[in-house]
């Protein structure tokens, strides 16, 4: 099996001015079980100089997962950050850390935002969600069907809130009975693939601390602010003794509403909290450690790279933390007038190892020999020993 290195990751060393993003209606976006499965996945690069949103950009386009950032977040702000073999989600939460938000995941897609938004998104989602089968509301089941429909959706740059609003009601066959109360604005490009309407409005809203009321049998929404409190009742069962269950709850999140109900526990709370709560009665209330597969062979792997002039050691010092290693005799390569602090350039997509080591050596005057995760380099037309 062939393991694809996604060294573009390691793009924080170009210059941001030579930054290329792909366009993000070219790039096959994963959704479903290969999106969930890719966010999972080892995640390593270091970064400098760069703006967040490019490099967020970037990261989609390579990863093939979509990342929206909420309209409140500095775009332009640069972030140092290291990243060495955590998953792509954690790398991305602590991406928005550095830049004073945090992160979440609705769907098929990866939002950051103000933590006041990450953390009730998913919860406002679902809520909606629930209110299509409430008998309050009165909504035919083909309307249900219509609004959770899940459909590709892009916007262009410079685009405004207020029409992207108005398009994801056009998809359900909506009437926004006020959609002034959306200021103006101007947004960069998007793409949200497999977003139901629900979804799509509620991304939207959320950056303007709003969600949206069903009307009309489900055949139109009313824009309103959040309300200060919000959750989610829901049972959970448990192998352990309830009352020990309950108890273990209210000792780890003292102000989580749960009581016991029968054989169950009832927890009213954000979908955070009841993931919370799901892991904690499952074992010991750890989330389960993330596997990292040991590393394949080089010659097993495919990499990819774009970097301008970035210094032959930084980029080695970066392969090194994903699990390669390189020798050398230090005072041969001096002697051969060789220096590992020289810039390069280079540009490949989903190559072999044999062809990446070459488009990053050949340059420098060096040779390479590949030993399973190991590099060895010497001076060219110098015979290996």
């Amino acid at each position: 099996m062939i393991a694809s290195v996604p060294l573009l990751l390691t793009m924080g060393m170009l210059c941001q001015s030579r930054l290329e993003v792909t366009p993000p209606v070219a790039v096959n976006w994963l959704t479903g079980p290969k999106f969930r499965q890719e966010i999972e996945q080892p995640f390593s690069g270091n970064w400098s100089n760069i703006a967040f949103r490019p490099l967020l950009q970037g990261i989609a386009a390579d990863r093939q997962i979509a990342i929206i950032l909420d309209r409140r977040v500095d775009p332009s702000v640069e972030l140092p950050l290291d990243a060495a073999n955590v998953s792509l989600k954690t790398g991305l939460i602590s991406l928005a850390k550095q830049a004073g938000c945090d992160a979440t995941v609705p769907g098929n897609l990866v939002f950051l935002g103000p933590k006041s938004a990450t953390t009730r998104l998913r919860t406002l989602i679902e809520l909606r969600r629930q209110e299509l089968q409430a008998s309050e509301f009165s909504i035919p089941r083909k309307r249900r069907t219509k609004l959770l429909q899940p459909r590709r959706f892009s916007s262009n740059d410079l685009d405004s809130p207020r029409e992207i609003l108005n398009r994801f009601a056009e998809q359900g066959g909506l009437r926004v009975a006020n959609p002034d109360v959306i200021p103006h604005d101007l947004w960069a490009a998007m793409v949200l693939p497999e977003v139901s309407v629900v979804e799509g409005l509620s991304i939207v809203l959320i950056q303007f601390d709003m969600t949206f009321r069903w009307t009309n049998e489900g055949n139109g929404v009313e824009l309103v602010s959040i309300p200060d409190e919000i959750f989610i009742e829901r049972k959970h069962s448990t192998r352990r003794k309830v009352a020990d269950a309950l108890a273990a709850i209210r000792e780890r999140w003292p102000r989580m509403q749960a009581e016991i109900a029968g054989n169950q526990l009832v927890v009213r709370g954000l979908l955070e909290d009841h993931d919370a709560v799901a892991v904690l009665l499952r074992g010991d209330g750890t989330s389960s450690p993330i596997k990292i597969e040991p590393p394949q062979p080089l010659r097993k792997q495919l990499f990819t790279l774009k970097a301008v002039r970035t210094p032959l050691s930084g980029l080695m010092k970066t392969l090194e933390e994903s699990a390669v290693s390189f020798e050398f005799d230090a005072d041969e390569l001096d002697a051969a007038g060789i220096r590992l602090d020289q810039t390069i350039d280079v540009d490949v997509k989903k190559v072999s190892a044999e062809e990446f080591f070459h488009s990053v050596f050949d340059p420098a005057g060096l040779d390479f020999q590949i030993d399973h995760l190991t590099v060895k380099l010497t001076p060219k037309n110098r015979k290996s020993k």
